[in-house]
């Protein structure tokens, strides 16, 4: 086991040793091992020590994520890198080195190893900066990536029966880790990144939602070529958030990819690393609301290795360790690597670590055209993989997930994960409609509605009532087990129409009825002359433990209808991204 140096500096478990300079495509490939230079050399100047060495993975480990054909292939090629191409290896983009396995197994090694440390306790975060080859498939290399050490360690913790968000801010779709765990309701996997459309691997678009009981878990934002910092950051703070509330993960991956950065030479988006500074510590905050700070962070992939690959390592850690990032970057480190950077075409080391708006580039009206598109992007995604009454209370101000900083105790799990309440023999909830004011001395059972927090879910629910929602409840003495939701009335006249939100039951409460009752009264108590419109999508499930997307859909077909709902195809707006999805009318009264 290799050794968690006790000599680590306090701050997140920094992954790095002699073995991380191995993966090497050569000299003229632009993933570079040259990037550890200065960038391990502008950890050490923040403050950062490395703790883990990390040590090639064993066999049995790989064989989590990649079949037993491709590992033994990964060898026969390291061994003898003029075989004739196959499995992705020997071509152009992934081209076979002596010693290959050897190199790509350490990686995997060092974001094993570093999950297990924080599994054991023994660091409540850690940062892998070599680490995130998120493209490698089970038996395919793909995109520079040999074995995917991200999707290993993600495995390592559903090993452990612990639930992980993956967020991937690397401008390459996350395709790898979300292949791996497409079927894993277990695993939310959220990829912001350029179109597929403009740049590898052509996938990533909104549409893919995930299969079967996980349908609902991938969640993707593709953004336009020119992509700045509002709309990127936009995206992260709508989606990261919120989706971590909905799922409540026990622990939070992350891949912080540099080549987002406006001066990236293989990508087209212009984010800046003041932007990425940001989304890190929105990613640290998370890991502390949801999942008693248990974090691990990779560095991804970024082609401008000297001006800004050692800048995203640098302040990815800074997030981890609640330091405020210094003004300057230090002369020394700026004299020490100048001269190597012009060499390899960077030249001119940058004196801050935050950039400039828009990287010191001019604003062009292309670009402020490709921010408005991205934004159009973002509410697509929203209107998909958020529950309706998640997103309805947002828009409403009904309720926000904005998680705070802090330090939660090491090992600790700050997510509710309190017991339903069980049912008693022969005794059935009552429904009834709930008034502004009733929550106060109630308190509703997990997993009844979203969000995941029940806490939250009152709180939102209270807020809701307060701004004219109707909610009918079903009740076991003080506890709501289960809650139907329609929100304010909006148009006038013929146009007047209320929204269904949500319809919900906790786990030990399902099959016996409560949903149609509640519904029933939902639509008998509808005020005369409103119309009572549903759309029901992949979004709306138990986080938890889903059962398959048409066995969703289909319930809820049957529950519209039986309330009297025409139920009928969504508009091709909502379709085009949620092939499962139905709408629904009840007409007024």
């Amino acid at each position: 086991m290799p050794d968690v140096s006790s000599s680590s500096t306090p701050g997140p478990l920094l992954v790095f040793g002699p073995r991380s300079l191995a993966y090497d495509f050569g000299p003229q490939h632009p993933l570079t091992p040259l990037r550890f230079g200065p960038g391990i050399d502008l950890l050490q100047a923040v403050g950062a020590r490395p703790g883990l060495a990390p040590t090639p993975a064993a066999d049995e480990a790989l064989l989590r994520v990649h079949l037993p054909a491709y590992v033994e292939a990964v060898k026969a090629f390291s061994a003898d890198p003029r075989r004739p191409g196959a499995m992705g290896i020997g071509l152009s983009d992934n081209p076979a080195f002596p010693g290959m396995h050897e190199a790509a197994a350490v990686v995997a090694g060092g974001s094993l190893e570093a999950m297990k440390a924080i599994l054991r306790g023994e660091a409540d975060h850690a940062f892998h900066p070599g680490g995130g080859l998120h493209h490698a498939m089970a038996s395919k290399a793909w995109g520079f990536c040999i074995y995917n050490d991200v999707a290993l360690a993600v495995a390592r913790a559903r090993a452990d029966g612990l639930r992980v968000l993956y967020v991937d801010l690397d401008v390459h779709h996350g395709d790898g880790v979300q292949s791996a765990f497409l079927r894993d309701p277990g695993v939310l996997t959220v990829s912001i990144h350029e179109s597929g459309r403009y740049l590898f691997p052509q996938t990533g678009f909104i549409d893919e939602l995930g299969e079967g009981s996980a349908a609902g878990t991938s969640v993707n934002l593709p953004l336009e070529p020119s992509t700045g910092d509002g709309a990127w950051l936009a995206a992260v703070r709508s989606l990261v958030p919120a989706l971590a509330a909905v799922f409540g993960p026990d622990v939070v991956v992350s891949q912080h990819g540099a080549d987002s950065h406006a001066w990236d030479p293989l990508a087209h988006l212009r984010v800046t690393t003041t932007a990425m500074g940001e989304a890190a510590r929105l990613v640290d905050a998370v890991a502390h609301r949801w999942a008693g700070g248990r974090w691990l962070a990779t560095g991804g992939g970024g082609y401008d290795a000297y001006r800004v690959v050692p800048r995203a390592w640098a302040l990815t850690w800074l997030a981890g360790a609640h330091r405020d990032v210094p003004d300057e970057t230090p002369a020394g480190w700026r004299a020490r690597w100048g001269a190597a950077a012009g060499h390899f075409g960077m030249p001119g080391m940058p004196p801050a670590f935050l950039d400039a708006p828009n990287a010191g580039m001019p604003v062009s009206g292309a670009q402020e055209a490709a921010g408005e598109r991205s934004m159009a992007m973002l509410a697509r995604a929203r209107a998909t993989v958020l529950p309706r009454l998640v997103r309805e209370a947002e828009d409403r101000g009904w309720w926000r997930p904005g998680p705070a900083v802090g330090v939660a105790p090491r090992g600790a799990s700050v997510a509710p994960r309190g017991a339903s309440v069980e049912p008693e023999p022969g005794r059935t909830p009552a429904i009834r409609r709930l008034a502004a004011g009733d929550l106060d001395r109630l308190r509703v059972a997990p997993r009844t509605v979203s969000p995941f927090d029940p806490d939250d879910a009152r709180s939102l629910l209270a807020a809701a009532l307060a701004d004219g929602a109707r909610v009918v409840a079903a009740m076991a003495g003080e506890v709501v087990v289960g809650t139907a939701v329609v929100s304010p009335v909006t148009g006038r006249g013929e146009g007047a129409v209320e929204s269904l939100l949500a319809v919900g039951v906790a786990p030990d409460w399902r099959g016996a009825g409560l949903a149609s009752a509640m519904l029933r009264a939902l639509v008998e108590s509808r005020p005369a002359g409103v119309a009572l419109e549903a759309e029901i999508g992949t979004a709306e499930r138990d986080a938890v433990d889903p059962v398959p997307v048409e066995t969703r859909m289909a319930v809820a077909r049957r529950l519209l209808e039986g309330a009297g709902f025409v139920v009928r195809a969504p508009s091709p707006d909502i379709s085009r991204d949620d092939r499962f999805a139905i709408a629904a009318r009840l007409a007024p009264r």
